[in-house]
Protein backbone atom coordinates (compact mmCIF):
# COMPACT_ATOMS: atom_id res chain seq x y z
CA UNK A 1 0.00 0.00 0.00
CA UNK A 2 1.31 3.45 -0.93
CA UNK A 3 2.21 5.89 1.82
CA UNK A 4 0.20 9.10 1.78
CA UNK A 5 0.63 12.52 3.23
CA UNK A 6 -2.18 14.96 3.89
CA UNK A 7 -2.27 18.49 5.20
CA UNK A 8 -3.72 18.92 8.65
CA UNK A 9 -4.83 21.82 10.77
CA UNK A 10 -4.39 21.36 14.53
CA UNK A 11 -6.10 23.57 17.05
CA UNK A 12 -6.59 23.41 20.77
CA UNK A 13 -9.97 24.06 22.36
CA UNK A 14 -11.19 24.09 25.91
CA UNK A 15 -14.52 22.36 26.45
CA UNK A 16 -15.75 22.68 29.99
CA UNK A 17 -12.62 22.34 32.09
CA UNK A 18 -10.80 20.03 29.65
CA UNK A 19 -8.42 20.89 26.82
CA UNK A 20 -8.72 19.01 23.54
CA UNK A 21 -6.63 18.95 20.38
CA UNK A 22 -8.64 18.86 17.17
CA UNK A 23 -6.98 17.62 13.98
CA UNK A 24 -8.68 18.43 10.67
CA UNK A 25 -8.06 17.88 6.96
CA UNK A 26 -10.27 20.36 5.13
CA UNK A 27 -9.75 18.89 1.64
CA UNK A 28 -11.35 15.59 2.64
CA UNK A 29 -13.53 16.79 5.51
CA UNK A 30 -11.97 14.34 7.96
CA UNK A 31 -11.31 15.33 11.56
CA UNK A 32 -10.85 13.81 14.99
CA UNK A 33 -9.72 14.87 18.46
CA UNK A 34 -7.96 13.77 21.63
CA UNK A 35 -6.98 15.05 25.06
CA UNK A 36 -3.33 15.26 23.98
CA UNK A 37 -1.70 15.90 20.61
CA UNK A 38 -0.42 12.35 20.07
CA UNK A 39 -3.83 10.86 20.83
CA UNK A 40 -5.55 13.37 18.53
CA UNK A 41 -3.19 12.59 15.64
CA UNK A 42 -3.54 8.84 16.23
CA UNK A 43 -7.34 9.15 16.23
CA UNK A 44 -7.18 11.25 13.05
CA UNK A 45 -5.07 8.62 11.29
CA UNK A 46 -7.63 5.93 12.17
CA UNK A 47 -10.49 8.11 10.92
CA UNK A 48 -8.61 8.92 7.71
CA UNK A 49 -7.90 5.23 7.08
CA UNK A 50 -11.60 4.38 7.54
CA UNK A 51 -12.56 7.22 5.19
CA UNK A 52 -10.15 6.02 2.50
CA UNK A 53 -11.36 2.42 2.89
CA UNK A 54 -14.91 3.59 2.16
CA UNK A 55 -13.85 5.99 -0.65
CA UNK A 56 -10.92 4.27 -2.44
CA UNK A 57 -11.06 6.76 -5.33
CA UNK A 58 -9.93 9.48 -2.90
CA UNK A 59 -6.79 7.43 -2.17
CA UNK A 60 -5.96 7.40 -5.89
CA UNK A 61 -6.48 11.16 -6.07
CA UNK A 62 -4.18 11.72 -3.08
CA UNK A 63 -1.47 9.54 -4.63
CA UNK A 64 -1.70 11.56 -7.86
CA UNK A 65 -1.42 14.81 -5.88
CA UNK A 66 1.73 13.55 -4.13
CA UNK A 67 3.58 14.08 -7.39
CA UNK A 68 2.66 17.78 -7.31
CA UNK A 69 4.33 19.24 -4.19
CA UNK A 70 2.45 21.86 -2.24
CA UNK A 71 4.24 24.66 -0.42
CA UNK A 72 2.56 25.76 2.77
CA UNK A 73 3.71 28.61 4.91
CA UNK A 74 2.45 30.96 7.55
CA UNK A 75 2.82 34.73 7.58
CA UNK A 76 2.63 36.64 10.84
CA UNK A 77 1.65 40.31 10.86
Amino acid sequence: MDKLSVNILVRQEKIGNKNFFIVNNEELGVSDFGEDLNLAIGNFKKSLKMFLDVYPQKRKELIAQEKQPLLLSKVFL
